[in-house]
Formats: structure tokens, sequence, C-alpha cells
């Protein structure tokens, strides 16, 4: 079975789609229907084309075909120490350590990781705000002979430490939420393309599977207590559901027609695109579905929530039919409007011209912010339909870029709010295999940055393809 993961390769098909099949190329929604369903991995996601790229490779083995694995490590040959720096490789001289431990820490070495501690006896218990778990995949296509490929959830203390936790049997585990100190809600992949959802238990590796999702679900947010989470037919996303799953018990289904989807920062509704770049909003509580008014003629694609009640989208007329090869928004009414969910008229935020910012893939600061990535759909760009990323924050019509305390010397492939800020995640070449993936907090108002999930050097090391923070 080849490891050219499924995301990778949608990409390269609309790109040879789009250099050699102008002539039948599909209209602007339908694009962004495709690109929804590839770029879904980089919301957290559920993660990136890396996170892809390290979820459908290798086969699981315990508990059924679940199950997590700790091995025994090798002794480094040298000591190596972690720590945090704005350079891709960590320096050689610690932090002060967050973790009370009678015992000294021990240092590991692990071929195309970065260096990290072992994780000593109650690290767990101390974890809060400001610690990460991360999901780290070394070696992806031709592994260091003798050790193979390496999947591994590891810990980033706020002072810059990192530890090992336990590796992953190849095919990978994407963590979603981690709300107690020894568990985690992930998704977990059987090395065949397929996933599930379950609970990881941090300290053993043991997997609970969730009966109550069907296989590839996709995680939403929460509502209240509740999780959310999107199962969507490929063939038909008229038939799509959204679950609403409590920590215990039977869950609801309801009923929705989305490609992707995303929560009100209150919780209460859900928003997304289905077929043709209709958008729907969907009551949690009542399931309730209803259709926000958005620009007369224009197909439009859901970045994400700016308050309570409404939404940023990008809206561009759609494309003649047959379609053209190439459709620019600033060449083709494209503007940044607010949707509104409980019945208002769409509002224009911003007409695009050749300068602008197309934002794609955001999610809410505060009311009022948010901050997205963009999309290169303009007459300006010279990478058209590939080059997704960047970080900005809009504020109503006012966009910037975020700005940042160190040079963080790759592209940002993705950005969400979080890590008492917002958290960025780079790598070379976003559009592809992500080599080198690293996770960044960054303070809004002053830019400082700090390293959470650094990467080796190294064509091996794919990185920290997925984080996410304790809750």
């Amino acid at each position: 079975m080849t490891t050219d993961d499924l995301t990778a390769r949608l990409e390269r098909a609309l790109g040879l789609q789009e250099q050699h099949e102008g002539d039948v190329r599909p209209d602007a929604a339908a694009l962004a229907d495709l690109h929804d369903r590839v770029a879904r991995g980089r919301r957290g996601r559920l993660a990136s084309h890396a996170a892809v790229a390290a979820a459908v490779v290798g086969v699981l083995g315990v508990a059924g075909w679940f199950g997590l694995q700790a091995r025994t490590v090798p002794q480094p040959a040298h000591t190596p120490t972690p720590s945090v720096t704005a350079a891709p490789t960590p320096a050689p001289t610690p932090a002060p350590s967050a973790v009370a431990s009678a015992a000294p820490l021990e240092p590991v070495a692990l071929p195309g990781l970065p260096p990290m501690f072992r994780a000593p006896e109650g690290l767990l218990e101390q974890t809060g705000p400001g610690w990460f778990l991360l999901a780290y995949a070394s070696g992806l296509y031709e592994p260091p002979a003798g050790d193979g490929e390496r999947h591994a959830l590891v810990v980033s203390a706020p002072t810059g430490e990192l530890y090992h936790l336990l590796d992953v049997a190849p095919g990978g585990v994407t963590p979603v939420r981690w709300s107690a100190p020894g568990t985690a809600r992930a998704v977990v992949w059987d090395g065949q393309g397929e996933s599930r959802v379950g609970t990881v238990d941090l300290r053993t590796g043991d997997v609970v599977v969730d009966d109550r999702l069907p296989a590839s679900a996709e995680w939403v947010g929460m509502s209240g207590a509740d999780e959310l989470w999107l199962a969507a037919s490929w063939d038909d996303a008229t038939d799509g559901t959204l679950h609403v799953l409590p920590a215990q018990g039977p869950g609801r289904r309801l009923d929705v027609a989305l490609w992707s989807a995303t929560v009100a920062p209150d919780g209460r509704t859900v928003v997304g695109a289905g077929p043709g770049g209709v958008v729907e909003a969907v009551d949690v509580a009542t399931g309730r579905r209803t259709t926000p008014a958005t620009p007369p003629g224009q197909t439009c694609h859901v970045v994400g929530w700016l308050d309570a009640t409404g939404v940023m989208a990008s809206c561009v007329d759609p494309q003649p039919d047959p379609p053209t090869s190439r459709w620019n928004h600033d060449e083709h009414g494209g503007q940044v409007v607010r949707l509104d969910v409980t019945g208002g008229p769409a509002r224009t935020l911003t007409t695009l011209g050749p300068d602008g910012v197309v934002p794609w893939t955001g999610q809410h600061v505060r009311d009022g912010v948010l901050v997205a990535s963009s999309a290169p759909l303009l007459s300006s760009t010279d990478c058209y339909e590939f080059c997704y990323g960047g970080a900005y924050l809009w504020t109503g019509s006012d966009v910037r870029e975020v700005t940042t305390s160190v040079d963080l010397g790759d592209d940002v492939c993705e950005v969400r709010a979080g890590g008492a800020g917002l958290l960025l995640r780079t790598g070379d070449l976003c559009y592809e295999e992500t080599t080198g993936s690293q996770w960044w907090t960054v303070e809004e108002a002053t830019g400082a940055t700090r390293l959470v999930g650094p990467a080796v050097e190294s064509d091996l090391g794919i990185g920290a393809y997925a984080a996410v923070e304790r809750s």
C-alpha cells in the first residue's frame, strides 16, 4: 500500500485538473466544497496534510484494530536538553522545569523527533492551561534504518520542555480535546484511511472506541458539555448527520446538509456550507435548520464566527457554464460579508481588490474579532488554488497580518484561537505533505511568540502534526 495520503492526492488531482482541464473545471462552489473536505483536517484540524499523512499509514494492533503501545526507548548517545527557542531545534540550555519531581529528568533521543524527556510519574496531574498535547510523526516515507516510522504523543510544558508519553502504533492518533489529565478524545486511524473516535488513556495507550459515532466522524467543537461531531457523505452532503454527544449515555442525531461545520461561541448554533455553496445554520438544541441570507446571485464560503449571531463568509459570483480555469475573486464581485443566522440581511464588510485578503478558515477570538487563514484566489497571486495559509486578524472590515516576535521561518499553514492568544502551525509548503511542522503560541497584542511544538531539521521529520491545549 502506498504511503501517499488521501489529502495530497486530492490536492494534486485538483492541481492537474486546473492546469490541464480548464474547460471542464467545476464551478467555484464545487471547488470550495472539495477544498473544504481536504482542509477540514487543518481545522484541528482534524489536522492538516501532515495529520492525514500520519493517519493513513500502518495498522493499529491492540483492542481490535485500535491500540497504542509504550515502547522501550533507546538511550541517547549524548544528552539532549529541550528548551524553548525561536529556532526549529531547541537550544542546549533548558528552561526551568515546570514539573515538580523528586527524581531527575531522564532525557530520551527518538530518531526524527526533537530532544525531550521521559514523562516522570505524576506529570499529567500537573498539567493545566498552557500545556499542550502534541502528536508527532517521523520518517513518513523513508524511516531511519532499523528504527522504522514513529508516531508519538508528547506533552509540551509552558516552560518549554517536551515529555514523551508513549508511542502510537503506525496509523496515527489525532487528539482533538484534552480536558482530563490522563485521557484525551481523539480520532484514531487504522492505517487504511478509515478512522474512529475514541478516548485515549495517556498513561497506558489503551483506546476505548466510541460506538455512538460512525467511522470517519469529524470534530466540530463543544456545545456546553456536549461534543459535536459531523458525519457527512462525500457522495451526498444532503445526507449528513450532526451528532450531539453527552459525556455518558446516548447522543442525539440532527439531519444536516453540510460538507463542513463550525460552532458558535455560545455553542448554540452550527453553521456551514453544503452542495452548491448553500449556507445552512442548525440549532443544536432543536435541530431546526435555516438558510441565512447571502448576497443575491453569489456563492459563499463560511470562514468562522464573528459573534454569537454572525459569521464571516467570502462570497463571489458563480462561474459560467462551462466554467473557466481560473476565477479570481477580485475580478468577479468577490466580497467579505457578515451573514446573520437570526434572519437579518447579509452585510458587506469589504469588497476584494487584487491587494486584498480572501479569508478562508477562521476561528472566533472575541466578539467582533476573528483570526483566519487566507485563500490565493486573487489576480495578484501566483499560486492560485494551492497556497492556502497565513494568519490574519479581522475586526469588521479591518484586516491585518498577525505579527510575531520571531521569524517563523516557514509558511503559516493553520491558525486558531488558543494558547492564551493565538495558536499557529508552520511548515514547508502548506499545500503538500509538510515537513518540520511546528506549533507556536502568539500573544495577539504584543506579538510575543513561543515555540510549543518544535521539529528537527530533517527531510524525514514530519514534526508535530496536531496540537491541543489542556482545558
